[in-house]
């Protein structure tokens, strides 16, 4: 008779259920509190109170099983790994593991016996779970929404089983590369939070060398997916549906993949196993080929985290002391893994490897300081970009066009946004130079999208501007300078176009005025003349007379052509609109209405405002506008006239 290989065993499969049935029978009965007991309490809890609600309370729950699966993901994560060690158990303790690899059975039918003997832990309650949720279901609601319910039922069990095999298996995968059984969670739960965290770290250090560096377009989502949690709870999000939109969750493609990574991981874990050294039980890492990239990998991680977080918690900001801060935490942490490795605190004759480590380390951080990659001094070609995002701090006054925040695609506004963006990066390094001059500070973020399809992303907080450099080209000052008097982009920092669109003028008021020669505290409201004003306000703008910029707060020619008082526009918006969250993808339904409104700092030479303001009684009721130069203060209203300094409330 022909011998077969076996890659099962029936006995020990059920020994393995038998000895563990606690665990999987608190999974189980934890399932049953939230599927057929929660829908059988609310429907005779409604039915106590009233009976005709009761069926429908029932109905919309049934529909909306599916939304336990976001709290589903988080169970089997940590269900998962409770599984692995008791069904893998055996391969942490040297005298079990010779004994369990010395019955008749091959090492085939060992893995694929123990990891369904696990898996069947997570499924086979799952799915007890869904038939008695089905018969509460079928027993107390019509039969014309049954094929709906037990749809949902069933996407629900789908789905959740999807999860379980996904996180099993991967708890499986984690468990053929350790011989000690509290590494097994410690590594399960570092490696599905290990994406993260390196970006987290890298993007860190990256901040700390890159001057603008605003992340790489696209890595956080190559993070997100290898963060299986985090996409996983997006991909169940339950859609409860629209009348134009039948209920659906997120992204049920994205359970699947990771169910068929899940089965990837199964077979890889056997062939893991399969060359596993039974004397390993008891070491931190089973697989020699890992070993150094444990090792390697402890270090990096310990360098950059610790030495950044103690850089952090001294306050030492400076680059040439995070370095070294980095490069004594890569030391302990390469020392500390070898520890781990030979279980023995004689390691200090690995040096060698220690020295090589902290010499890689040392060459990246020389690497980014020198800006060998190019990123600080990257700025795009004209021709090179299709458009731009900008957010630029256009000066001063503080009103409605104290930010410019557009999608530009002129070319001649695109090329004054990439001047500003070489003058920032030639003088990064321009901090506490022309101290003698008038100073202030701007800020600008661009995002650049490329012909070639790529993006470009940079934020640049805090970037000092001097007065001397105003009329040298190639400076900051000379560059926002050119974009401040672009009455085009002024326009749209002030959104004179996109204010009223989609709503109506509901109010206009000053903000800050005198009365008799006193403060008034309160605004001026003129809602007579609203539109009187904003037409006013409009013409003046179209010849300059008001919305000029100025670069520096306290300067002699802000003084002398703005007031401290603004006029104020309200505009409201009728809302019967859906709104997509971007973080959960749920769609929100709005109704009702919204304020805005525009804060316009007013000029002596806005002589049509002025005059609409006249024309409306301000001044001959014993009102009078604000100027800057007055030491203006509401707590004490009669100050003098003084130096121009600006105390906001």
């Amino acid at each position: 008779m022909r011998s077969a290989t076996s890659y099962f065993n029936g006995t020990l499969y059920r020994k393995t259920l038998a000895r563990f049935w606690p665990l999987w029978g608190l999974w189980g009965v934890g399932w049953l509190f939230l599927c057929p007991l929660r829908l059988l309490n609310s429907y005779f809890t409604d039915y106590a109170w009233r009976a005709t609600s009761a069926r429908d309370s029932l109905l919309w729950d049934a529909q909306n099983l599916p939304e336990l699966l976001e709290s589903g993901v988080v169970l089997a994560l940590f269900f998962a790994i409770l599984c692995a060690m008791a069904v893998f158990g055996y391969l942490y303790n040297h005298r079990s593991a010779c004994w369990t690899h010395a019955l008749p059975m091959r090492r085939e039918a060992l893995f694929t016996t123990q990891y369904l003997a696990g898996l069947s832990m997570m499924l086979l309650p799952l799915l007890a779970t869904g038939v008695l949720t089905a018969i509460v279901e079928v027993s107390f609601l019509p039969m014309e929404s049954w094929g709906e319910v037990l749809s949902a039922l069933l996407t629900w069990l789908l789905a959740q089983c999807g999860i379980c095999l996904f996180f099993f298996s991967f708890a499986a995968f984690c468990a053929m590369f350790t011989g000690h059984i509290l590494a097994l969670p410690a590594f399960y739960g570092i490696l599905n939070m290990l994406a993260a965290g390196l970006w987290f770290l890298v993007d860190a250090l990256m901040n700390e060398f890159y001057y603008g560096y605003a992340g790489v377009p696209g890595a956080l989502t190559v993070v997100e997916y290898l963060t299986p949690a985090e996409i996983l709870t997006r991909a169940v999000y339950w859609f409860s549906g629209t009348p134009d939109e039948s209920a659906h969750l997120s992204s049920p493609g994205t359970v699947a993949v990771y169910a068929a990574v899940g089965v990837a991981l199964a077979l890889f874990s056997l062939y893991v196993y399969r060359r596993r050294h039974v004397e390993t039980a008891g070491d931190v890492v089973a697989v020699a080929v890992v070993r150094p990239l444990f090792k390697y990998g402890v270090s990096f991680c310990a360098g950059l985290a610790f030495g950044m977080f103690t850089a952090i918690f001294f306050g030492w900001s400076d680059l040439p002391i995070l370095i070294p801060c980095i490069l004594v935490w890569t030391v302990v942490g390469y020392f500390a893994a070898e520890m781990l490795l030979k279980k023995s605190f004689r390691v200090f004759k690995a040096w060698k490897g220690g020295a090589v480590m902290t010499a890689v380390m040392l060459v990246l951080c020389l690497g980014c300081l020198a800006d060998v990659f190019g990123v600080v001094g990257r700025v795009p070609a004209a021709a090179q970009v299709r458009s731009v995002r900008v957010e630029i701090d256009m000066g001063y006054p503080y009103d409605g066009g104290r930010t410019l925040s557009a999608d530009l695609t002129d070319t001649v506004q695109i090329e004054k946004i990439l001047v500003l963006h070489r003058a920032i990066v030639d003088h990064q390094d321009d901090e506490g130079r022309g101290a003698n001059s008038e100073s202030d500070y701007t800020s600008a973020y661009f995002t650049y999208t490329l012909s070639s399809g790529g993006v470009l992303d940079r934020r640049y907080r805090s970037v000092p501007i001097y007065a001397e450099g105003l009329n040298t080209k190639g400076t900051v000052a000379y560059a926002l300078r050119q974009i401040v008097e672009d009455r085009t982009l002024v326009s749209m920092a002030y959104d004179f176009d996109g204010f009223l669109k989609d709503g109506r003028l509901t109010s206009a008021h000053l903000d800050r005025v005198y009365l008799d020669g006193k403060s008034y505290d309160g605004n001026l409201y003129l809602d007579d003349y609203r539109q009187e004003l904003w037409e006013a306000v409009q013409r003046d703008f179209a010849v300059g007379n008001i919305g000029a910029r100025y670069l520096f707060e306290y300067s002699k020619e802000r003084n002398e052509n703005t007031y401290r008082t603004d006029l104020v526009f309200e505009v409201s918006r009728d809302k019967s609109v859906s709104a997509v969250d971007a973080a959960t993808g749920e769609v929100h339904y709005e109704t009702g209405s919204s304020t805005e409104c525009l804060y316009v700092t007013l000029s002596p030479q806005a002589r049509h405002t002025l005059a609409a303001l006249e024309k409306a009684g301000v001044f001959e009721e014993g009102y009078s506008l604000i100027p800057w130069d007055t030491d203006y203060d509401p707590r004490y209203p009669d100050t003098a006239a003084g130096n121009g300094w600006e105390i906001v409330y």
